[in-house]
């Protein structure tokens, strides 16, 4: 995926399009991901909006009613609409519906859907000559209803502004990769670890985006080694590939080198042992691999633009 913005230290603006009978898992799973990404960053990266069909509440497939952050009439410009629907797709694909949808889109840089938002979408004329994707369950009905769309059994389909994802857990993924664009995919396994609740690190998230069994190897040895850190070839000895081919691996998926992405893993874990207090400094830097106290600092700062002791839980250390 190309990056979806111009500068990543602008607040991005996404509007959630919510649908009668959505899912909520949908929902959640492409919105807390930004959430979490805010929270790391400590800085509101992410800024987003509720909106429906007729500004009124709509229930969810399991009867929670949401509520419209905002009507539709003071929606600006934004940078991404997501459209989230889950049942009932051809009735809510009215005339009305999609005109709505096209000037929604008009407004907003990028356009995706989630689980049958597609239908709605291609309705709408909006996937028209596009690659795209629905739920798995209606991708053989939705290419034969929608002919001028190239349907593919994926988990998620960009294709230029458009985006379309097959289903809720699918939408955690997404989520995490266009927070990876932006900022990088050390942050999105900060997520990952975050929604493991504090669990021993186990990069899935990051894993199911490259689908590399040598990189997934080599993600969990870091995440086993954080105290005494294994050296670059040790690393690719037990990943099962030379050092280039890994290097190689990790700069195609994150754009950054082995060491970085383990540099990152250590400080996180560092800054999760710093606040959840207990521990002197000095203690957090040897426990994160830092023999060193000093050097320690150095890259707790340079990574997070604080000193350590502005994360200590009660003032420890």
């Amino acid at each position: 995926m190309r990056n979806w913005s111009n500068s990543i230290a602008a607040t991005r603006q996404i509007t959630f399009l919510v649908f009668e009978r959505f899912s909520n898992h949908g929902l959640a799973n492409l919105m807390e991901p930004f959430r979490a990404a805010n929270s790391l960053l400590r800085r509101q990266a992410y800024r987003w909006q509720i909106i429906t069909p007729d500004d009124g509440p709509v229930t969810s497939s399991s009867g929670l009613p949401v509520m419209p952050t905002m009507p539709r009439k003071d929606l600006g410009r934004g940078d991404l609409l997501f459209v989230i629907s889950s049942y009932g797709q051809k009735e809510l694909a009215t005339p009305a519906g999609s005109a709505m949808l096209r000037s929604l889109a008009r407004q907003h840089r990028r356009v995706g859907s989630i689980d049958t938002g597609s239908w709605l979408l291609a309705q709408a004329g909006l996937l028209d000559g596009r690659r795209a994707t629905i739920h798995f369950d209606l991708s053989d009905t939705f290419a034969e209803r929608f002919p001028q769309v190239d349907v593919e059994r994926m988990r998620w389909v960009e294709d230029g502004d458009r985006i379309t994802c097959g289903g809720a857990m699918a939408g955690f993924d997404l989520a995490c990769e266009l927070i990876g664009q932006d900022h990088g995919t050390a942050l999105v396994l900060e997520i990952g670890q975050m929604f493991l609740s504090g669990m021993p690190v186990q990069p899935r998230t990051v894993s199911r985006l490259g689908g590399d069994r040598r990189v997934d190897r080599c993600l969990s040895e870091m995440a086993a080694n954080i105290e005494t850190p294994l050296s670059l070839p040790e690393l690719a000895r037990r990943a099962g590939c030379r050092q280039r081919d890994l290097e190689q691996r990790f700069r195609k998926l994150f754009g950054a080198s082995p060491q970085k992405v383990y540099r990152r893993l250590r400080l996180d874990a560092s800054k999760r042992m710093l606040q959840e207090g207990g521990l002197a400094v000095a203690e957090v830097a040897l426990r994160s691999g830092y023999a060193d106290a000093s050097a320690f600092a150095r890259a707790f700062r340079e990574e997070y633009g604080a000193p350590p002791r502005a994360f200590l839980d009660r003032g420890v250390g």
